[in-house]
């Protein structure tokens, strides 16, 4: 049984336990912080809201916290209590969750306790990313799984379906009507099962990202094409994410570095608007972690009630001057060959990139293969990277317009105040 007293010893034991006995250690945590005023919700309410219009523009930040969550995820809690903000998610997508071994449950129990250790109670938003549809086969094992981590609190769930389109149609309603036909299934398949007084927050995704930018036509063609394939009654889609000139990791420099992205605004906003016209809430932007912070200051204004931020909470951690040099360098050594990314994209093997190019895009893999000496960092350089991320995440937070928003959780939800 998980105790005030215990937590943190808890917290190691789940992170460094055999995957098959990890849920049940997670329910003794959640089941400590649920009875300490916690709970699992669905910011639904929040985004139907902002797409009518009735809240003030802001962009709701959903962090992908791929290893070390406890002491990251409670970086980011500090920071949002001191910036008195309003909902922030944090999210793990099925690849995520297998390549850096991190169960959902886990995942759940380490980020409660973390809202919890840091003096929150109220609503916590957890999302499942990414689950993405890359062959039919998967549709069956992907809702099943989303039924699952459901069960664990993520009342948010993002359907990619993108990757199934027909690429000899001549009309985009053809092009699309792949991706429409099983994401609908999925919508339908996860609504008739929702928990009781819950409407799950569902997102969809029209373009791949890192591909073409999607147009307005490609997202009315889209729409067009998921209504056909909904039952009656069943209720669709509460948000939709696009290509819109980003990149899953970022523009990777040969040094390493990260270059800048060429955004779209003008494309989101229209996009944004249209989605709107549809009864979406607006439009959710992926790929954004390094993103110039005046990119992102213009994302609220723009339409955009959802970014995710991944790579940049990675970049924290294994750039930083504090990170062991010894163990930095057996990365190197060992993960330039990885061929697949967090979100289960496929990495082209080039060997025009660098090596610093080649262990960026390749890292996310070290959250799984080194975890446990991950788990074994001094104190002192948790210390230091947990400031730094706070650091980042009130920057973060202010250019979101998610900072003195804490209201809008007092207005929404029970006991919901940061």
């Amino acid at each position: 049984m998980c105790t005030e007293a215990t937590l943190e010893q808890d917290i190691l034991v789940l992170a460094l336990a055999p995957r098959e006995n990890r849920k049940k250690l997670a329910v003794q945590i959640l089941n400590l912080t649920w009875e300490k005023g916690l709970y699992p919700a669905s910011i639904a309410p929040v985004y139907q809201s902002l797409g009518r219009g009735e809240l003030a523009p802001m962009t709701i930040p959903a962090f992908n916290v791929r290893g070390l969550t406890y002491p990251l995820a409670r970086a980011i809690w500090r920071s949002a209590i001191q910036a008195n903000c309003g909902p922030i998610i944090f999210e793990l997508a099925p690849s995520e969750s297998y390549g850096c071994d991190q169960t959902f449950e886990e995942y759940a129990a380490m980020v409660m306790a973390a809202a919890f250790k840091e003096g929150y109670r109220g609503p916590v938003f957890l999302q499942g990313d990414h689950f993405s549809i890359n062959q039919l086969s998967d549709a069956e094992p992907l809702t099943d799984l989303a039924l699952q981590v459901i069960e664990s609190g993520f009342y948010q769930i993002d359907i990619d379906g993108s990757h199934q389109y027909n690429p000899q149609a001549e009309e985009l309603s053809d092009f699309h009507a792949p991706n429409a036909q099983v994401s609908a299934r999925l919508i339908d398949a996860l609504r008739q099962k929702q928990p009781r007084a819950i409407h799950l927050t569902l997102g969809g995704e029209v373009g791949e990202i890192g591909g073409r930018n999607t147009t307005v036509a490609d997202l009315v063609a889209f729409q067009s094409e998921i209504s056909k394939h909904l039952p009656p009654g069943i209720a669709g889609l509460d948000k939709i994410s696009a290509q819109t000139g980003t990149t899953h990791s970022g523009i990777v420099l040969p040094d390493g570095s990260t270059g800048r992205m060429s955004m779209d605004f003008s494309l989101i906003a229209q996009l944004a608007q249209k989605s709107r016209q549809f009864g979406w809430s607006g439009m959710v932007q992926h790929g954004a972690s390094t993103l110039q912070i005046e990119d992102l200051a213009q994302l609220p204004k723009a339409g955009v009630v959802e970014v995710h931020l991944a790579t940049q909470i990675q970049n924290i951690l294994f750039d930083h001057p504090a990170f062991p040099a010894t163990l930095r360098e057996q990365m190197k050594r060992e993960l330039v060959n990885t061929s697949r990314g967090a979100e289960g994209d496929h990495l082209e093997n080039s060997t025009e990139l660098s090596e610093a190019q080649r262990f960026y895009r390749a890292r996310w893999a070290a959250w799984g293969i080194y975890k446990t000496q991950l788990w074994q960092l001094p104190p002192e350089v948790i210390a230091q990277v947990s400031d730094s991320l706070s650091d980042w995440a009130t920057a973060i937070f202010q250019a979101l317009q998610v900072n003195n928003r804490s209201q809008v959780l007092s207005d929404y939800y029970s006991g919901g105040t940061l």
